[in-house]
């Protein structure tokens, strides 16, 4: 019985490990095949202290200038806000000559997990998208807008093994 456990175990891992880290382009048009400024979108966990490990599914990135999508490139699945003094890099999307302001929407997976010394669960970010507007001007500046989510008041207790995100954050460029 304990075998059978073990494999079933180790085949749920692998199928897990296999899933996502290749992924298409958000639109049809890469961001390299458009004219225009190519920039960052970060995400970065603070005030994480207590937590060996906060991981966040990112589902999608969507940018929007004037009402149009603009190409994206999302290159991050999941990211762990617990890395010190590290921006996650989540994708890239190109802007076009002219456009001042554009409108980032960032939208997590169902669930993802945290870890806080010998206790551990789910975490539940079914919440609505972030969202935010940029000015191109801001984000010429260095190139990114790096989202910084405050974990230790974002996370939520509701359950003994989990927790709510509802994201205390702020944007910087």
């Amino acid at each position: 019985m304990k075998k059978l456990m073990l494999t079933a175990l180790g085949a749920a891992a692998l199928a897990l490990s296999a899933c996502g880290d290749s992924l298409p382009p958000e639109t049809d048009a890469s961001p390299e095949a458009v004219q225009g400024r190519t920039f960052e979108l970060r995400l970065r966990g603070d005030n994480a202290e207590g937590y060996g490990a906060v991981l966040v599914p990112i589902a999608s990135m969507d940018v929007t200038a004037g009402g149009a999508r603009l190409p994206v490139r999302l290159v991050a699945r999941t990211v762990d806000l617990t890395a010190k003094d590290h921006a996650h890099l989540l994708g890239t999307f190109t802007v076009p000559e002219g456009v001042e302001q554009v409108q980032v929407a960032l939208t997590f997976d169902d669930f993802g997990g945290w870890e806080q010394g010998l206790r551990a669960g789910a975490l539940d970010t079914r919440v609505a998208p972030l969202r935010f507007s940029a000015p191109v001007d801001s984000l010429s500046k260095r190139g990114r807008a790096v989202v910084q989510l405050d974990v230790g008041q974002s996370l939520l207790p509701v359950a003994e093994q989990e927790r709510l995100l509802l994201p205390n954050l702020t944007v910087n460029y």
